[in-house]
């Protein structure tokens, strides 16, 4: 239910995770700040089970797309997603979003 890849870079499918944070950052973006599909299932050559996730406005409090549906994500995309090569690249001609990385908090 992430806007990033979950994978590290040095692991297997990560340049497939990183080529569909980039298709939620479009459908993000086209939907006007509404959707995007996450939760990606399967391999490398298919993929499956995915989710939709909806702003909160969307369903007006109607349970539209079940329990997968984390709405405070799509709330929070715009901060939390980070934009990679994909989104960068000028084919696509998205705007880089202003994702602002939290700094843990200092033990005190």
């Amino acid at each position: 239910m992430d806007c990033n890849p979950l994978l590290d870079e040095d692991e297997f499918g990560y340049d497939i995770a990183t080529f569909l944070a980039c298709t939620q950052h479009i459908q993000y973006i086209k939907t006007g700040g509404l959707a995007f599909i996450s939760d990606y299932q399967g391999d490398a050559e298919i993929l499956t089970d995915p989710q939709v996730l909806t702003h909160p406005s969307v369903n007006q409090g109607k349970d539209t797309f079940g329990d997968g549906n984390i709405e405070n994500e799509v709330s929070m995309f715009e901060k939390k997603h980070v934009c990679n090569d994909y989104c960068t690249w000028s084919g696509f001609g998205l705007a880089r979003l202003p994702a602002v990385l939290e700094e843990p908090e200092a033990s005190q």
